[in-house]
This record gives C-alpha cells, structure tokens and sequence, in this order.
C-alpha cells in the first residue's frame, strides 16, 4: 500500500452499494489471462473471452505467437468456449486481421494440422467453424503448392482437407450428416472450383489475371510446384457435374440457398462457366421441393433466390450474350410463380369456405343442453325460443335457397327425434303464455313494430342506476321540500369540556396510537414519489409524514416508549436509519426548546450507534448516512467511531465517516480532526496508511483543514530531535524558529522502531506540498545518527516518486550543512531514476562553489565529460580510503567506461593527483574487471603511458602486475616500453629504476635486447643486482654472430 502513488484512491474508500465493475486490461494477453481465470464454460468467461476478442482485435499482432500456445489445448476434449474462441481468432489471423501476407500462409500452415483434426471430431458446431476457416486459407495454400515445393506433410493435409469437406457436401453416407454442414461445405467447394478454373475470358479485366494476380487459379501452377495442372482440371470438371446435379436434385432450401448464391460469382469470375451456369439457372424449376412436400412459403423463397440470381447476371457484361435466354427465363420463372400463388390462394380460399360452412353443433343452438352447465347457460343467455346467445348469427338473405335448406336440413339431421320434439313444445308453451321474449320474435315474423309502454310502478334495481340517476331520484323527491323550506339561521354553542382522563388512559391511548402508526406506516413505502418541482423541498416526504407523527408522540411520552423505539431501529437500522434521524432530530429539538429531559438526545444517539455497531457492514453506508443528518454530533460519537477506525474491517467506514464530519460540521471539527491526526501515527501500518489516505488525498492545499494538517505532521516530526540536542552545531537559519512539537497517544519515545509512524503523514504531505521538503532537509541534521539512517530509508520512495522536480533540485543546490548524507543518497536515487542529465550541470556547479565529498560525484560521473572526469578522477580514488567505498568506486569506473575507453582510464589514473596507495588500488580495482581490461587494452594502455614527458612513479609496479597477469605481451612490453624508458634515462630516478630491473628479471630473455642498450655503467648494476641475467645475455650474445667482442667487453670486466 504505497503513500506516494498519484491515482486517486477516494474512490476505494468511499462506501457504495455495488462494487465498481471490472474493466478489461488493455493489453490483449492480460485480458486473455483474466478470462481464463474466471470459472470455465460461465457467463463471466464468455464475456472475458468477448473482451479478450475486441483487445486481439485492436492488436492482431500478437496473434501469431499466442495462437501456436493454445492449438494444442483445442485439439483434443470437446466442445469448449476456448475451443471456439481460439477457432475466431484463427479465422481473424488469416482472414481480416490485415497482417501481411507471408505472416498469414505462416499461420495457415502451423494450424493446418490442429485444423484436419477438428475436421474429423465428430462435433457438429466445431466443423462448422473449421471449414470457413479452411475455406479463406484454401487460396494461399493452393498458390503456395503451384508455385513451390512445400513440406511433404503440407501437400498431404492439403489433399486430405480438401476431399473430407467435398465429402461432407457430396456424400450422403458422410457423417455428420448436418444440412449446416452442408452448406458452409458448399462455401468451401466454392473456393475449390474457382482455384481450379483459369481466370480467362472476353473481359479485358480478367484476361489480365496471371500468375501474380489475387485471384488464385489454375494458372498460378508452375512445372516446379507440387500441384499437377491436369489433376486440378480434372477436379474442377467433375465439381461442376456435381454442382448442377446438387442444384437440380437438392431438396433442402438451406443447402440451395448457398449453392445458387455462389452461381453469380461463378459466371462473373469465370466466363467460361457463363454458359453452363445461365443455362442451369434458366432451366431451374423446384420439382425437387415440390415433390418432398416443402411448404410453399419454402418454395417460394428459393424462385426468389434464382430470380435475383438471374437478374443479377442480367446486368453483368460478361454474361451479356445470355441476356435473351436469360430474359425468357426471368418471364418463364415469373409466370409460373404467379400461377402457382394463385393456386394456392384458391386453395386457401376453399379451406377457409369448408370451415365457414361447417357449423358445428355445439354452437347452432339446436343441440338439446346436455349438462348441467349448458342449462344454466342458456337460462342466463335468453328464454325458450329468444334465438339470443345460442350461437353466431348467420345473414341468410346474401345465400342461395338451396344453400340455405340444404344447410337447415343438415343442422336437423344432426339432433335427435326427442330434442326437437321437446324444443317444439316449449316454443308452443311460451307462444300460449305470451311470453315476454317471444313479443319481439312475433313482432319480427308479422310485420309489426313493438311499443314499449310506461310502466309508472317500475320498480328499480338500485345496483342497476349511476349515480347521476340516484342523484335526480333525490331532486325529485326533494323539490317540494325545497319549496317549502325556511330560512337557515346560525346559533352559538360551544363544545363542553371533556372529561379528563387518568394517567393510566393516557398512556394506553398513546400506546394504542403509536401501535397503529407503527404497523401502518411502513405501508405507506410502496406509494410513488412526487415529482420533481421547484417547490421548496422537506427533509421528509409526503408518504414519510408518519415518522414525524411518531418521533413527536415518542418524544411526548415516558422512558419506556424511547426505550421501544430505540430496539424498533436498531431491529433494522439498514431500514429504518431515516426514522431514526427524525426521531433524533425532534428529540434534539425538544431538548433545546426544554420540553425534553436534558441528555434524552445524546442518551439516544449513543444507545443506537452501541447497539448497532457490533453487527454493522463494514460496506453498508447506512450508518454514514445517519450520522451526516444528525443534529448535533456529541463527543461521544467521535471516541466511538475511533475505536471503529482501529478496527481493520471496519476501519475504512470509520474512517470515511470522520472525514465527512470534519468536513461539513465545523463546531465538532477540533475533536474530529485532532481525532484523525492522531490516527495518521497509529501503530499498525494498516490503519495509519487508511488515515493518511483519507486526509492527505482528500484535502487539497485550498482546504481549511490544511494548515492543521501541515502543522501537526510537523509537530510529529520534531518529535525526533532530542530536547538536549546542541543547537552550536547547526546552525539556525535567519528569522528561523524553534517550533513547538505534538503529542499523540499513539506515539512513545522516538527510536529506529517507530520512526516511520513519525516520519509518514509528513512525507505524504510533501508528495503534494512540496514546500516540506525544506523543513525535512532542516530537520535532518538535528537527528541522532542512528535515526538518520532510519529516516532515510523512508525518504527514499518519497524521492523515487518526486523525480528531479524543481524544488528538489533547489533543495539540492542549497541543503543546509550537515546533510550531505542525505543530500548523497538522493543524488543516487535520482540518477538511479534518469535524472542524470540534470543533476550533472549541479553537480558542476556545487563542486566549484562548494567543499563536496568525493561521494557527490560517483553518481553522476557517467553524465560528466571526459575533461571533466579526468579532473575529478583523483577525488574518487581518495574514496578508497575508506575500506567501505570500493564497491562504490568500482560502480564509479563503471560508469566511466561510457565515456572513456579503457585505455584512458587507465593512462588517466596513473596522473599525480591521488595519494600513491591508494592509486594503486584503484589500478587493481581495474585489473579485476578482466572482461575490460583485457592484454591488449592494458598493452595500449603502457605504450601511451611510456610516451609521457614525466614518466609515472606507479608505472614500473603497473607494467610488472601486467607481465605477471597476461604473460602474452612480454615481448610487447620488452620490445616497446622498455626501449624508451632507457631513452628516458630511468636509472635517474630511484624509485623507477629499481622496478625497472625486477621487471627485466621478470621478462628475460626477451629483455635482453633492450638491456643491451644500458650504458656500462648502468648495465653493470643491472648485472650485479640480477646475476641471474648473465646467462640470459650470454646466450642472447651467443645466438647473434659478430657479437663476440661485445661479450668479452661486457663479461671480461665482470
């Protein structure tokens, strides 16, 4: 959990009801990754493979390497969401994925493998998504064989391919047998038979198609390719016999759809099958439908299909010569799909007239009722004889008389003797009786209009009138009333006192009011809102005026109805939070007004934050939300939530529930804040990082708590310099005073083991105000030793994520005395960071205004140029005095080497500047790096060395560690360096000449030669000091002829 991040983190602690929906990773193979890990063959993995889809889709570069890693998990098992995913991706590399070509035949070749083996899997929705596949690779892999000689196994897969999807289109024996099978294999034949047809014809276009063309056909074989020109021809002759067999004997739409969709492109793409194609289309007719029984509506979809067809080739130039034939088709094809529909429209006009005709027993009437139901029908429908409800009405004057007879004779043959007989009497027996709904049927049959009569003794169903009705019934009755009335007049009455009740009722009328308020209230939840207005807006709504009615009679009444309501919340504080706050608030109210006991408010608030506390959602927002409405936070409430905050799963509600409170309630704000300060120094990480978060992210440098916050981390910090510390040995800036400290109960005495309590808001602070950097430079040298290093290693992250940013770079240029540690260390991190470029020109800068310690320089030695390394090279090897610095001059020559070849260094270091011991171990530290300074750079190095004007003091002792190391150039050093040492008259100088001589010792015989030109004298001494050399001369002298008289001058004297 880092302090120093720069995204926001409020939002990961603000509580919300749903958690925030993950997005996909942006880089593909992640977002392949976490759709993997997601539950196999789940609604979650088939969304992350959906996002995983839309990422490749975006980078189909990465495509290549990641499809070889997943063929061999599809392979084998069945049908799977990784299976079919990896198949899209196939189809998305080697289709429309825009990769170059030599890419996509790659691909087509490593899967065409893995693709043969799905091919025979048996599955049906796994072949279906094989063969488009092999359908967009079939033309690279055939121009791949007719002009090369692949792998034997490629021409083999190829071969096999190709006749198991022909095979599955063709053979009615291949299993599957899947009509969709069928018809993407049709896709495929498509691609075959156009590859082995020659792109030839009258259209200039095409007849310029060759070898080089896209369009992959027959004339791309070449003699050396593994394809035979007449096998091809072969196969496409008999594809095209089967193609119009298939189009003339295929009784399935959803193979004749895709065969006859492929004919127009045949013809366009390959003239020389314009003719068989037109003809074949023109010659269709669906007798194959027809004869399998397919619905019309079947038929009728595939003549649309050949019409379009043939019109589509109608307007094609390169078919233009068939236009007659193909116009006499589209009239022929026209005709009879326009018979055919009106056949089958009288056919369905017969249907609809024989069930129209058709009347069916149960609805005419005539059938006597045969169960107790029917009966109860019929009386309720109509009387004996109405002819109402028993059945549709039939206008018989539109009908023939026969129809009509023919059509009652039937209905009567249908109903039995007894039926009619009984029907006949009834109607008799009703005609008698002048039955009422026989009038109208009487009145219909003679002619004769029937007048309703006025009955004025009608009695009236009162269920049966409107109330305008009732309304006019009662005016009439009232008019003569109203005739007769007299004037109203008003007189005085009052109402008499009522009778007063006992303590006793009292209470058992409020109980019995709260009680039905209670169970009835939360009924009222369910009604809708009112609609948004510009009306001024209650804190509590029209359905919610419940809660106040209660919370004003609670407050109103004894202890033990607080006591109730307080449980009634607490049941269900999730629920119930909004009448809790009413409640709350009308008791606050009552208690400044003085109707309530004092206390009754913040008794009650504690009383509901305890009891619901300990069972609390750490992510319900409830609780905030309660809090936030209160009217007044008592003190109490702040000591509860910091025990919350201490909490670690419940510490983030706590935590954001006093930051709301110290935001937006300034009286309580003193005790919030100091509350969440002192949380900033909290023992445990956990909680200390959470507090930290909640102030430093959310409070801006605008913000009122600001200032308090600065001064309180502070204060913290100064908590770490001791109260004895001697003040004369910093020194005390202009105008600088001695700041008080802070206390928290969270802190003991300052030691290494609690220094990053201390140090830890004030570093996050100066993440965002970087102003505090200058105190924390202040600070620094006041502290102990031992806590130094301590704080240093806290402040390095700060500075890792600050970056050389401005006021670090002034800090730099002007750290206050005594912090030259620090000031070092974070030199090391920035240059560490990239920030070389910049802290090189301060560097330049400081160490000529400023004493610096060598160690200022090693970091950003590589920016340096070579004058300037040179120049500062001296003050890194006096770091060697340190028995601790040798890794940190090792790194220095390090980076050196990128400016200097090793050679210079090496010439470099033997220049006077440094102390000579410790020059020499800094030669050695080079000799250690043996990949570098190799024999001949060292070779290199003591020639240029030799060719000084002043001959180094270290060079013999150098040239003797590089004999001695590298036996190889001892000729080298013998026949080149030694020479002009001796030119440089070298005995003159003691400590040289002494090495001098060991180091012929050490090379002899080949230092013969040159010791041959030593004057006498200085020759004589080199033979009294190594004895050993006289018989190295004497042979040298001895294997070179005339030399004899030199021997005996040299030897006889000896």
């Amino acid at each position: 959990m880092s302090l120093y991040t720069d995204d926001d983190p409020t939002q990961a602690l603000s509580i919300a009801d749903d958690q925030p929906a993950l997005h996909a990773p942006t880089d593909p193979q992640q977002a392949l990754n976490a759709a993997l890990a997601l539950d196999a063959e789940s609604s979650e993995q088939q969304e992350g493979l959906l996002a995983a889809t839309q990422r490749f889709e975006q980078n189909p570069e990465k495509l290549p390497e990641l499809i070889p890693r997943l063929l061999a998990l599809i392979t084998d098992g069945g049908d799977s969401l990784l299976r079919f995913w990896t198949l899209d991706m196939i189809a998305l590399t080697v289709g429309r994925s825009g990769l170059r070509l030599d890419i996509k035949l790659h691909m087509a070749q490593y899967c065409l493998n893995a693709l043969n083996t799905l091919l025979n899997s048996g599955s049906i929705p796994t072949i279906k998504a094989v063969i488009p596949i092999l359908a967009t690779i079939y033309p690279m892999l055939f121009r791949l064989l007719a002009t090369s000689q692949p792998s034997q196994e490629v021409l083999d897969l190829f071969n096999i391919t190709k006749a198991r999807v022909i095979s599955l289109a063709l053979d009615p024996k291949a299993q599957p047998d899947n009509v969709g099978i069928k018809a993407v294999a049709w896709k495929y034949i498509q691609r075959v038979l156009l590859a082995a047809t020659r792109a030839t014809g009258s259209d200039p276009r095409l007849s310029q198609r060759g070898a080089g063309s896209n369009d992959v056909n027959i004339a791309h074989i070449t003699v050396n390719g593994a394809l035979n020109s007449s096998d091809i021809e072969k196969e496409g002759s008999l594809l095209q016999t089967q193609l119009v067999t298939q189009l003339y004997t295929a009784s399935n739409p959803a193979i004749l759809h895709p065969l006859i969709n492929a004919l127009p492109t045949f013809a366009k793409m390959r003239p020389s099958l314009s003719s068989l194609i037109v003809h074949s289309l023109a010659s269709w007719t669906p007798s194959a439908l027809v004869a399998v029984g397919r619905p019309a509506m079947e038929i009728r979809a595939v003549d649309k299909t050949v019409r379009l067809a043939m019109s589509h080739l109608l307007r094609h130039n390169s078919t233009s010569s068939h236009n007659v034939q193909l116009k006499d088709a589209l009239d022929r094809q026209k005709a009879r799909m326009e018979a055919a529909f009106v056949g089958e429209a009288a056919a369905r006009k017969e249907r609809r007239l024989a069930m129209k005709h058709t009347v069916d027993v149960s609805e005419t009437g005539f059938d006597p009722e045969s169960s107790e139901q029917a009966t109860k029908r019929a009386k309720l429908n109509g009387g004996i004889g109405s002819g109402t409800g028993k059945g549709p009405e039939i206008d018989v004057s539109q009908m023939e008389l026969e129809d009509v007879v023919e059509s009652v004779i039937s209905s009567l043959r249908s109903v039995n003797y007894e039926s009619i007989t009984s029907a006949l009497q009834n109607a008799q027996k009703a005609l008698r009786e002048n039955a009422p709904d026989m009038q109208p049927l009487l009145a219909t049959i003679l002619g004769v209009d029937v007048e309703d009569e006025d009955d004025e003794d009608e009695v009236l169903d009162p269920l049966g009138l409107d109330d305008e009705d009732e309304d006019l019934l009662m005016l009439e009755g009232l008019e003569p009333m109203m005739n007769e009335e007299e004037p109203t007049t008003f007189a005085e009455f009052s109402l008499p006192a009522p009778e007063p009740l006992e303590t006793s009722e009292k209470e058992q009328i409020l109980s019995q009011a709260l009680e039905r308020i209670w169970q009835t209230g939360a009924d009222l939840a369910s009604l809708p809102d009112p609609k948004e207005s510009d009306a001024i807006k209650t804190a509590v709504k029209p359905k919610e005026l419940w809660m106040l009615l209660l919370a004003r009679l609670v407050t109103r009444g004894a202890e033990s109805k607080r006591k109730a309501i307080c449980d009634f919340v607490t049941a269900d504080f999730v629920n119930r939070s909004k009448f809790a706050s009413v409640w709350l608030n009308e008791e606050w109210y009552n208690e400044r007004i003085g109707v309530s006991a004092p206390g009754q408010y913040i008794a009650n608030v504690d009383t509901i934050i305890s009891s619901y506390l300990p069972n609390a959602d750490p992510k319900d927002k409830s609780l905030a939300a309660f809090i936030l409405t209160l009217p007044s936070i008592p003190p109490s409430l702040i000591t509860t939530l910091e025990s919350v905050c201490q909490e670690p799963e419940r510490a983030l509600a706590g935590f954001v529930i006093l930051r709301d409170i110290v935001e937006t309630r300034p009286p309580i704000r003193p005790q919030a804040l100091q509350t969440l300060l002192e949380l900033c120094t909290h023992p445990e990480r956990k909680i200390r990082v959470m507090a930290i978060i909640t102030t430093v992210r959310r409070w801006g440098q605008e913000s009122p708590m600001m200032p308090h916050l600065i001064h309180f981390a502070l204060g913290v910090l100064r908590r770490l310099v001791k109260q004895d510390v001697q003040t004369e040995d910093v020194d005390m800036e202009e105008g600088e005073q001695v700041e008080e400290k802070v206390e928290s109960k969270f802190l003991g005495e300052p030691n290494t083991e609690n220094v990053q309590q201390h140090v830890e808001l004030a570093f996050a602070l100066a993440k965002r105000q970087q102003r505090l950097l200058d105190d924390i430079f202040r600070l620094y040298p006041k502290l102990e030793p031992e806590l130094k290093d301590a704080v240093e290693a806290q402040l390095m992250p700060l500075i890792q994520s600050l970056g050389a940013s401005d006021k670090l770079l002034e800090i730099l240029r002007h750290f206050p005395q005594g912090s030259d540690k620090l000031v070092m260390r974070v030199i090391g991190v920035l240059s560490a960071e990239g920030a070389g470029g910049k802290l090189a020109g301060l560097m330049k800068d400081l160490l000529g205004e400023r004493e610096l310690d060598a160690r200022f320089v090693v970091p950003i030695v590589g920016e340096l140029d070579a004058a300037d390394i040179k120049k500062q090279l001296p003050n890194i090897v006096t770091l060697l005095g340190d028995s601790t610095a040798k890794d940190m001059v090792k790194t220095a020559f390090a980076s050196i080497l990128q400016k200097m070849t090793p050679a210079d260094l090496m010439v470099a270091l033997h220049q006077e500047g440094a102390p000579l011991k410790l020059t020499i171990e800094a030669i050695g530290i080079c000799f250690s790096m043996t990949q570098v300074f190799r024999g001949d750079v060292l070779a290199n190095a003591m020639s240029q060395i030799a060719k000084l004007p002043t001959i180094p003091l270290m060079f013999v002792r150098t040239l003797i560690q590089v004999v001695a190391t590298y036996k190889s150039v001892s000729s080298f050093v013998a026949n080149h360096i030694l020479p002009p040492l001796i030119t440089k008259k070298i005995w003159e100088i003691p400590q040289l000449w002494d090495g001098f001589i060991m180091l012929a010792k050490r090379i002899a015989p080949a230092s013969c030669g040159a010791l041959l030109q030593l004057p006498k004298e200085q020759l004589k001494e080199v033979l009294e000091k190594q004895p050993g050399l006289k018989t190295h001369l004497k042979e040298f002298l001895a294997n070179k002829p005339g030399n004899k008289a030199a021997m005996v001058e040299i030897f006889g004297e000896v």
